[in-house]
């Protein structure tokens, strides 16, 4: 009895052992298992984080490689533009109001050059009067970033709307950065082209405190300097505008601005109404000449002879505009086109379109009696 007792006690015994031996050689293989995969996730990731840098990379040489294809063509002297076109180059700082710009800029309204050059050149406004070729028609306006150093210009080069070729452009203005490190400050210089008549005493200023790195410039307000935080970002590829003409810009059906085929920038309806309202685009004005107060009441004149005195007043179509001041021997003066010419001894000639002229001389012969005349 007792030895078929001790058989099964023996043999669950052994099957118990069996079982713990199976059981930790599971938990054992688990454990492998489970750094096997968490191997394989860390060698995933590793490879994920490596093929985001490679894109990071091939997407940095593309950039690259697009902006060198974009060349700048070089700026031609002001006469061989006037040489090309066969008209003389017109600007004025009324053509285009950069202090409103840099304002716009310095306020973080505009964010990048294309947005930039959308705001200036858009279609159903006018954010500038730039027409130096003078055929009745606004020239697009280019922005072309060159850099120098740490330092980062953009260009505003008018293209001839006559010709719309971006050699025979004109720059009109300037709008760089300038790193005073030793300030704690990134300057904003913006000025007129000796081109602009008169806008060579011309130029704005604004200073941003900011941080200089190894890697960037960081603006204290980066808000208010959004433009300028872009511009000095030496990660980002030169923007440099390849459009000549406001038809590369098309409108959405809200209304919105952007180029042709690239959606990287665009301005909304509201947006560039604002931004328009806040430019200085002055009408053209017409210079006029003040005309001094001249007394035309027609002095007594005793006529003798055969002369006949003219006593009213003769309009006379056939006078002939003089463009000129003088001072003539007789004690006359002449100002031209609608001025005043006092001719010979007693006379007063008001050329131009209204001119009056009271005869000299109290008698004698010929048509100059007494009378006035206002000569076309």
């Amino acid at each position: 009895m007792k030895a078929t007792i001790r058989t099964p006690l023996a043999f669950l015994v052994l099957l118990l052992a069996c079982d713990s031996a199976a059981e930790g050689n599971g938990k054992v293989e688990a454990k492998a298992d489970a750094k096997a995969d968490i191997q394989l996730d860390t060698k995933a990731v590793a490879d994920a984080a490596a093929k985001a840098r490679a894109d990071a990379d091939a997407k940095a040489e593309l950039a690259a490689g697009a902006a060198a294809q974009v060349t700048v063509p070089p700026l031609k002297a002001v006469a061989d533009v006037e040489a090309a076109l066969g008209t003389k180059v017109a600007l004025k700082p009324a053509d285009l109001d950069l202090k409103g710009v840099v304002d716009l800029l310095a306020k973080g309204e505009l964010k990048t050059a294309a947005e930039l050059e959308l705001f200036l050149n858009a279609p159903g406004g006018a954010a500038h009067r730039v027409d130096f070729d003078a055929d009745g028609r606004l020239d697009y306006l280019q922005v072309v970033e060159l850099r120098a150093g740490g330092d980062v210009n953009f260009e505003l080069r008018a293209v001839p709307s006559s010709k719309l070729d971006a050699s025979l452009a004109v720059l009109v203005a300037t709008i760089g950065t300038v790193r005073a490190e030793a300030e704690g400050a990134l300057k904003v210089v913006a000025s007129y082209s000796a081109a602009v008549e008169g806008g060579a005493d011309l130029e704005f200023e604004r200073d941003f405190k900011a941080e200089f790195k190894a890697d960037g410039v960081v603006l204290a307000d980066a808000g208010a300097g959004a433009f300028f935080g872009w511009a000095v970002d030496v990660g980002r590829p030169a923007y440099v505008s390849a459009h000549v003409s406001p038809v590369d810009i098309q409108l959405g059906a809200d209304g919105a601005a952007q180029f042709a085929g690239d959606v990287s920038a665009s301005l909304a309806a509201a947006r560039l109404a604002a931004l328009r309202a806040a430019i200085k685009v002055e009408a053209l004005a017409l210079a006029a000449v003040d005309v001094p107060k001249v007394d035309v009441t027609p002095p007594k004149v005793d006529v003798k002879g055969a002369a006949k005195a003219k006593g009213g007043i003769d309009i006379d179509h056939s006078a002939k505009a003089e463009s000129s001041v003088k001072v003539g021997s007789g004690g006359g003066v002449n100002v031209g086109s609608g001025g005043i010419k006092v001719g010979g001894s007693a006379g007063i000639s008001v050329g131009g379109s209204a001119g009056v002229s009271v005869g000299g001389g109290g008698s004698g012969k010929g048509k100059a009696g007494a009378g006035f005349k206002i000569g076309k």
